[in-house]
């Protein structure tokens, strides 16, 4: 897949969308090392400073698929098997369902995956240089572990997720379900799961895994498993 990179821009995503809109057909990336107003779910502002990894990708929708939304899970474990090789043995990258990645339980990367018209635009945010600042949660930044490239993490981000973006149009996502789970941030620990953007509405339970439709499953005390197809995890010691 072609990557065009640009030195700075306001969102990764609206460059590939205004490419699109100008003619250009959907197969190809886009990577900044800085944009000026990047976002995450729910218009979450997602910070890109200096230095760190912004990288859409822009591809036809396969928008007959039903479980199109297990593609943000393979897009977690495609970054899981770049980054985890590149670690020391002090450090351990999970990913987060469906698909943040976190290393040491401190969150490095975050994924926005936005469908307009025919065309699905995979955005992926990956500290690479700093940790961002005045966020709700604990940060990672990879330079503390990994001395690569801006250009050299992208391309091996492009290669890896266009490898398995080939397996999931083909087979779906159930045959990578085995070794996501091997990944899985919070298996066998006490969850929590907001289930609304106010994050008022909560489910909890212990994580066993994620089903091969992608749905993380909580089980209660007695062993009655809740499957949820979206929300927020949190890990959390005590309910």
């Amino acid at each position: 897949m072609e990557i065009s990179f640009y030195k700075e821009v306001d969102s990764t995503n609206s460059e590939a969308k205004r490419q699109v809109d100008g003619g250009k057909a959907p197969g190809f990336a886009i990577a900044s090392g800085r944009q000026t107003a990047g976002r995450g779910r729910f218009d979450r502002v997602w910070q890109t400073p200096d230095g760190n990894l912004a990288l859409t990708f822009a591809i036809t929708a396969p928008l007959s698929r039903p479980d199109l939304a297990t593609l943000a899970l393979m897009t977690g474990l495609a970054l899981h098997d770049v980054i985890q090789p590149l670690l020391s043995a002090r450090a351990t990258a999970k990913i987060k369902w469906p698909n943040d990645l976190l290393i040491n339980g401190h969150k490095v990367s975050g994924t926005l995956i936005e469908l307009v018209g025919k065309v699905l635009y995979v955005g992926i945010g990956v500290n690479l240089v700093s940790r961002p600042e005045n966020v709700p949660y604990e940060t990672f930044s990879l330079a503390d572990e990994v001395d690569i490239s801006l250009e050299a993490l992208a391309q091996a981000i492009t290669v890896r997720w266009s490898h398995y973006l080939a397996q999931w149009l083909e087979s779906g996502f159930a045959p990578l379900c085995e070794n996501y789970n091997r990944h899985l941030f919070g298996r066998g620990d006490k969850l929590r799961i907001s289930l609304d953007r106010d994050r008022s509405e909560w489910g909890s339970g212990v994580c066993t895994a994620v089903t091969p439709e992608g749905h993380l499953c909580l089980a209660d005390g007695e062993g009655n498993v809740t499957r949820y197809n979206a929300g927020d995890i949190d890990i959390i010691r005590t309910l």
